[in-house]
Formats: C-alpha cells, sequence, structure tokens
C-alpha cells in the first residue's frame, strides 16, 4: 500500500519502518501509548493512513478504553476508516511488525526528527517564495521565518510534570547533603569570600549577568573565576570572542603567578618570576578548563560546543561568554540589535538550564554612570536591551573610582595604594543583593579579597 504511494514520487525525509514500529508497539502496550503521544503529533506521520490510525488511538487513550488490535480496528470501522487504512490485516502486519515495543520512545524520535526535517524543507521552500515574490520586506520574511522555525523546535518539546511529593523529597536530600558538607558553597565557588557568601557560590542553570563599562575589568574579574572555579575541581569553558587564547593565557599567568603582566609581555622576566610561572602552570596541570576563542559565534553554536566538552569530560559546571555585544544570531540586521540581544539572552539562560550549569555573561553598559555624580551602575544601562535584565537570574556590577579620574589627575595604580573596586549584586533572584569592595591590583589584572578591615559591610 504505501510503497505505491510513494513510487516514482520525490520522497520527503521520512522513515515508514519506524511509523509501523510505533503503532504496532502502541497496539501492543497501553505504556507505549502513554510514552508516544508525549512525543509525537499525528501530523508527524508521512503516510496519511499511519495519521489516521494513531489519531483514533490517541483519542482511545484519551476515554480510557483499552487499545488492542480489535478495538482499534472497531473504532476505526466506527469512522469509516477501516478500508482507507488496511483494514485487519494491515492492524496485524503493523502488530507483527514491532517487536520490540519497549524501545517505542526510539522509534517515536525517529519519527519526530523526520517530520521536523519535512518541516523545514516547507519552510525553506516559503523562504524561497516569499524572496522571489519580492512583496514583502527582507526583515518581514526573516521575522516569519524565524517564528515559523522556532516553532517546528519547540513543536514537540512537552514539559514533564513532577509531582510535588518527588521534588520535596530531592529537596529534602539537597538540605542533608549540605548539612553533612557544613561549610562548602552550594554551587561553583567564585573565589571571593563576600560575593560567595551573598550568592552561596554560582547555581546550576543561573544566567549571571557580568556589566561594567570597558576597561573596568570585567574580563579580568571573569577569568578570576573561572581559574578558581576549575583548581578546585570545576569544570569550566571561557569563550572569548574578543581576546585570543594567547592572551587570556598571558593574563592567567600573570594573575596566578602574581607576575606583573607588562613583563610578561615584554619577557622582562627574572629567575623568581620564571619560578613563579612554572608554579602557575603546574596549578593548571590537572584542571578541567577549556578556551574558544572564536571570534564570530551563535548561541546555538556555543551550546554545540558546550555539549560536546560537557560529554567529553563528564559534566559542565560554568561557562564564561566574554561578551554579549560581540555575538550574533546570525539572522538579525543592525537596526532590529535590541531584538537580536534579547533573543540571545533567552537562548543562553535556556542553555544554562538545559546542560545544567552557571553560565556568567559579560555585558557592557551603556554611557548612563557616566552622566551620574556616584557613576553608580544601575539596571536600567544594561546595553541595548531590557530583556538581559528580565532573562538573568544574578546581575552583577563592576565600578572602580580610578576609571573615572581626569586625564589631567590621573590615577595612581599602584598596588600598594590599595585599589579597591565595588562589586555590586545588584539583581539576584533566589536570594539577597548587596555591594563590597575588592582589591583591584592592576598590575597582575587580577582582583583579590580585602583584608577584614577594609571590606565594606553588606
Amino acid at each position: 500500500m504505501e510503497e505505491e504511494r510513494i513510487n516514482n514520487q520525490n520522497i520527503m525525509p521520512q522513515d515508514l519502518d519506524a511509523e509501523k514500529a510505533v503503532l504496532g508497539s502502541m497496539l501492543k502496550s497501553q505504556d507505549a501509548v502513554a510514552d508516544v503521544i508525549e512525543i509525537l503529533h499525528a501530523e508527524d506521520f508521512y503516510l496519511k493512513e499511519h495519521q489516521e490510525i494513531f489519531k483514533v488511538m490517541v483519542e482511545m487513550f484519551a476515554k480510557s478504553i483499552a487499545i488492542d488490535l480489535m478495538t482499534t480496528y472497531s473504532e476505526l470501522k466506527s469512522k469509516k476508516l477501516a478500508d482507507l487504512v488496511g483494514g485487519l490485516t494491515y492492524l496485524s502486519k503493523l502488530m507483527d511488525e514491532a517487536v520490540v515495543y519497549s524501545n517505542a520512545k526510539f522509534y517515536a524520535s525517529t519519527v519526530a526528527d523526520k517530520s521536523k526535517m519535512r518541516q523545514l524543507i516547507s519552510e525553506a521552500d516559503m523562504i524561497k517564495s516569499s524572496a522571489f515574490s519580492e512583496e514583502l520586506a527582507p526583515e518581514d520574511i526573516l521575522d516569519a521565518a524565524e517564528q515559523r522555525i522556532m516553532e517546528i523546535a519547540h513543536k514537540s518539546q512537552r514539559s514533564n510534570y513532577v509531582d510535588i511529593n518527588d521534588v520535596l523529597v530531592e529537596n529534602i536530600k539537597e538540605i542533608q547533603e549540605l548539612e553533612k558538607n557544613k561549610g562548602r558553597l552550594p554551587g561553583v565557588e567564585t573565589g571571593f569570600k563576600k560575593v560567595d557568601e551573598i550568592l552561596g557560590g554560582l547555581q546550576k542553570t543561573d544566567l549571571v549577568i557580568l556589566a561594567a563599562r570597558p576597561g573596568v575589568g570585567k574580563t579580568a574579574f571573569a577569568l578570576n573565576i573561572a581559574s578558581h572555579a576549575a583548581q578546585v575541581g570545576n569544570k569550566v569553558m571561557i569563550f572569548s570572542l574578543e581576546m585570543s587564547d594567547t592572551q587570556l593565557g598571558q593574563r592567567m599567568l600573570a594573575m596566578t603567578a602574581n607576575v606583573p603582566m607588562e613583563s610578561i609581555r615584554n619577557g622582562n622576566i627574572t629567575q623568581d618570576d620564571w619560578d613563579c610561572i612554572s608554579d602557575a602552570q603546574d596549578s593548571f596541570d590537572r584542571t578541567d578548563l577549556v578556551i574558544d576563542d572564536t571570534s564570530s559565534i551563535t548561541p546555538i553554536e556555543m551550546k554545540n560546543k558546550c555539549r560536546r566538552f560537557k560529554a567529553e569530560k563528564g559534566g559542565l559546571d560554568l561557562v564564561i561568554v566574554d561578551y554579549l555585544q560581540l555575538m550574533s544570531m546570525g539572522n538579525y540586521r543592525t537596526e532590529q540589535r535590541e531584538k537580536e540581544i534579547g533573543a540571545m539572552t533567552r537562548s543562553i539562560k535556556i542553555m544554562a538550564k538545559e546542560l545544567d550549569c552557571a553560565v556568567v555573561l559579560l555585558s557592557q553598559l551603556s554611557r548612563g554612570p557616566e552622566q551620574r555624580a556616584d557613576h553608580k551602575p544601575q539596571l536600567s544601562d544594561l546595553r541595548d536591551s531590557g530583556s538581559i535584565e528580565q532573562d538573568a537570574d544574578i546581575v552583577i556590577f563592576l565600578r572602580r573610582d580610578d576609571y573615572y579620574q581626569t586625564d589631567d589627575e590621573p590615577a595612581n595604580v599602584d598596588p600598594s595604594t590599595g585599589l579597591t573596586c565595588q562589586v555590586n549584586i545588584a539583581k539576584h533572584r533566589n536570594g539577597a543583593t548587596g555591594t563590597i569592595n575588592l582589591a583591584w591590583i592592576p598590575r597582575y589584572t587580577k582582583f583579590a579579597n580585602l583584608a577584614p578591615e577594609f571590606e565594606m559591610e553588606y
């Protein structure tokens, strides 16, 4: 029957054997029915006959009618569909071909994948037709295409409900584990004592926005966190869209070895410096920390690389992205930049949740702080889009007084003067906010904890 239908046609992506296996499994097992209907819709089947059989069984399941060979045949007869789908003979054949009905989810996933490929082909044809017609502006075609493609992507993704009692059991287990390991943070340690006290470390699935004006020290702060997190056993991935891996390596050597950055760059290294550099290199020897310095990357490409890293290393705890405004979704024009930024922050938040890791996303600020007497950043200063604040679980601002010194009143960058940086946790979705001070040591491009007597209360 189906062979005749597809003979001499330009065949779209499909897997008829998988479709038969899905339907046969549903006829054999009520459990298989429950599994499959969470993955597939009737239109995901390539053959019309298979669509009709599936729809009837879904209706029967909804009405709590037992599904087997005869009851399904009876329902098809009552709807005058029995002959269309090949009658009892074809239903029996479906059951015979579903040898391992416990694999119903696998068969269903195969059918869903083929369906998505067909939908993408149809969408591509629509885009092509719209572009040739020239009736719509390119921006309108792109907007419509993006919306439809996102619908294809999420069509089969249904949220799984969880019983509150199961949730509470997991909560109790976590509390017991924390009680057993008193003193150990529940999240990824940043290495900054007061920051960790407020946040409890960086939590899995959290999107952390780290924002400051250019040159204040966003990259240095993020590298401090990455270095510490990796050295205490976390698996860390850094995406650097602005600086090369060599430049980041130099910075990490300087901050870890306490050797001036200038000396590393010009090669003016003493024997003591070499000893410190060697020790710093050894400290990274057993860490799981990688750098990707692709200069132009989309959230989708980033997520795929993170997935590979997680599979290879057996986990992923922290991702750092430097920085948001250099990223692209790949399909927007400049005048839609605000919309693009919003789409990227949402995608990165989803990535954090799917990969079950913390993501620190660096972001530039607008010139708003320059227009205030205290130069203190506000959430409204987040550049390009208000959705940055909306999607973020945590927002951290950095501010240094020496950054705002005038040219005829240059800042004293001697670390012995005790330059500090104000770290303002302006948003914390699941906890307290506050402001603390850290030491800023520019010659090593690093931040450090202040002695207790100099720490600012929060």
